[in-house]
């Protein structure tokens, strides 16, 4: 039987794969559209990762819970 993180991480560990991903996605795009070439793309990719994760990783801490209780409010619940 395989291991399982505890349920009490879920958010947290959402929180960090949520902003890993966003942030590695919306950072090549960005140097994608503004023609950066090829040879540079891997430094500068990690340079803007670098910066962009950690104000993901905060925003979606303290977002993510205000966001869930104002859906709350406004949708039907299941």
């Amino acid at each position: 039987m395989t291991r399982k993180i505890p349920a009490r991480y879920r958010k947290l560990l959402f929180a960090v794969l949520m902003s890993l991903t966003t942030s590695m996605l919306v950072s090549a795009v960005i140097l994608w559209r503004h023609g950066v070439t090829a040879q540079a793309f891997p430094g500068l990719w990690w340079q803007a990762f670098t910066t962009a994760w950690p104000v993901v990783l905060i925003a979606i801490l303290l977002i993510a819970p205000r966001l869930d209780r104002l859906l709350n409010q406004l949708v039907e619940s299941a």
